[in-house]
């Protein structure tokens, strides 16, 4: 049978369980520890409820918590239920395995401990305790890598919820050393170092976040942290990536179903905490419902941010709501994108290349790579680089401008031989968005509840009466560009202007000539395109044959990318070169 220690004022003699009356009176009025719910100073706060994972919301595991939530003490009518209800899930125990639901279940129990007291009788209370307890001890053989999200639950957030809740009990509080070592491996292994989770926990990453912001609240009022320092730097970098992951309506980027639910008292909670000027202003730009800084400061923190670590980037205008932003990830050789404006997601969801090559698709042979990383105050730009079979390979190149407000994603495939290539991707558009293509240009316009951007193929030709090798097409899948040629290297660009306002009063492009040393070159060495919408002119080149001096409009590159805006004078203005 659970004994605890002599809590301080406590009657004489040694009061535990086997004392029942007294002990679930002092449980009733002692001060300390608070319930989470009210040491959490944010409105109409349910901690156990933040971002929970699909698997768990709208089940039977919610419900539970939810009413474990609600329960009243000293309620002699819920007795009945309580304890059916109790017997059989200590029953289930038995045959559960390690999982969200599982970990859900066990923490809505956990927290409902100090008001069972008033409600159930000794006995079946003192199993809970046990089998609590044994839950949180087993639980540190659960595979961090595999299950992270209930390892930390069950390894780290319930021993230390029992610690927290129960110091008085020795068997609950010898739990805060190893909750202590689980949640603080659990930050610095599935963070990349400033706090960015790995892509391929995306899904998972706010109920993490909601995981450890519980914790740290608990921890604070704990003898011992229940971070290390190491582990308090991470989610201190957490609380800004988390902001930086956010959708114009609060959303988490490339999440669907709970998880991805806009959780304001999770955020407002950690803000709290985290206590940091910068985070803080962020949120008032970036959150719904809050009020921006009628002065921002003179110098924030650059919204965009890659990490290779985690395979994933952020290109983000700026961090105001109505900011344009792109997110990719490219994990398991997957790569994703999505695109949001302002209140409308574009396009979300996988945006991989396929490659053909004398009629044989071809397979990726290794995972992407992150070639190169550019950001400043004009754009910013990131490359991946993906390996297929027969020395193939494809350069993904994603460009986001702030000013000027346009996006570049293009796809340069180059191979070893010439061979007959068709190569396409899809853009896989969100339901509420459709592309209206022009009548007699190649063409068209993204539309949501409103026209969204102007989306150019540069490399076929401007008019569809003349011949193309390729197309610009709403599929099922979303809006896909397909290009051919006999050639041994090919560069297949899309435009997208983000200005509506721009490209409703003009619109066109076209091929550039690219010469070196007086001879014209073909598509397959080198490519240049001039782009006008409004009253803006950019120009863009790109080598993909071995880099030499060529020149384009007049101008010299020596490099493999450059893209520069005509000025109003005719000079060109450079605000990019890869060399």
């Amino acid at each position: 049978m659970a004994t605890v220690e002599q809590p301080k004022k406590a009657t004489k003699g040694k009061l535990g369980p086997d004392r029942w009356d007294e002990w679930t009176n002092y449980l009733s009025q002692r001060t300390k520890p608070v319930p989470l719910a009210k040491l959490i100073a944010v409105k109409q706060a349910s901690p156990l409820q933040w971002a929970l994972p699909a698997e768990v919301r709208n089940s039977d595991t919610e419900a539970l918590v939810a009413r474990l939530q609600a329960l009243k003490p000293r309620q002699p009518a819920d007795a009945v239920g309580i304890a059916a209800e109790l017997e059989q899930w200590l029953e289930s125990v038995r045959v559960r395995e390690a999982s969200p639901r599982f970990a859900f279940e066990a923490l809505a129990w956990c927290h409902a401990l100090p008001k069972l007291a008033s409600v159930l009788p000794a006995a079946p209370w003192l199993q809970l305790v046990d089998q609590l307890v044994n839950i949180a001890s087993e639980a540190a053989n659960c595979d961090l890598s595999t299950a992270p999200l209930p390892q930390q639950l069950l390894a780290g957030e319930l021993p230390l919820s029992l610690a927290y809740l129960m110091p008085e009990l020795p068997a609950c509080k010898d739990l805060a050393n190893p909750a202590r070592d689980a949640l603080s491996l659990g930050l610095t292994e599935l963070l990349d170092g400033e706090g960015m989770p790995h892509a391929s926990h995306l899904q998972i990453a706010r109920s993490l976040f909601a995981c450890w912001t519980r914790c740290h609240y608990m921890g604070r009022t704990m003898k011992r942290n229940c971070f290390t320092k190491d582990a308090k730097t991470q989610y201190e970098w957490l609380v800004r990536q988390t902001l930086r992951l956010c959708r114009n309506d609060g959303t988490q980027v490339f999440s669907d179903g709970a998880s991805r639910e806009w959780s304001p008292t999770l955020l407002e909670a950690a803000l709290a905490i985290a206590e940091d000027e910068e985070d803080d202003e962020i949120a008032r730009h970036i959150l719904p419902g809050r009020k921006a800084p009628s002065e921002p400061r003179k110098s924030s923190p650059r919204p965009a941010t890659t990490s290779e670590w985690a395979e994933l980037a952020v290109l983000r205008r700026g961090w105001d709501r109505a900011s344009d932003q792109l997110m990719v990830s490219y994990t398991n050789r997957e790569l994703r994108m999505e695109l949001n404006c302002g209140s409308e997601t574009v396009f979300s969801g996988i945006c991989n290349p396929v490659l053909q090559v004398d009629g044989r698709l071809l397979q990726m042979e290794q995972d992407w790579e992150e070639v190169c990383w550019h950001s400043d105050d004009d754009l910013d730009y990131l490359e991946l680089e993906g390996r297929f079979e027969n020395g193939w390979k494809v350069q993904r190149q994603m460009l986001l401008a702030r000013d000027d407000r346009f996006l570049v994603l293009a796809d340069a495939i180059l191979g070893e031989r010439t061979a007959d290539i068709e190569h396409q991707f899809t853009l896989p558009l969100h339901s509420a968005v459709s592309f209206d293509p022009a009548g007699e240009t190649r063409e068209g316009v993204l539309r949501g509840r409103k026209p969204i951007a102007a989306v150019l193929p540069l490399q076929l030709s401007e008019w569809r009466a003349d011949r193309s090798d390729g197309s610009l097409e709403q599929v099922t899948d979303g809006l896909r560009l397909r290009q051919r040629a006999h050639a041994q290297r090919l560069f297949v660009p899309l435009f997208l202007d983000l200005k509506p306002k721009r490209f409703s009063r003009q619109l066109t492009w076209r091929r550039l000539t690219v010469a070196h040393q007086l001879q014209v070159l073909p598509a397959e060495n080198a490519v240049g395109y001039r782009i006008q919408t409004g009253k803006h002119q950019w120009v863009i080149y790109r080598s993909l044959a071995p880099k030499a001096s060529r020149s384009v409009l007049g101008q010299h590159f020596s490099s493999e990318f450059v893209l520069g805006r005509f000025r109003q004078v005719g000079e060109l203005k450079q605000l990019i070169e890869i060399e």
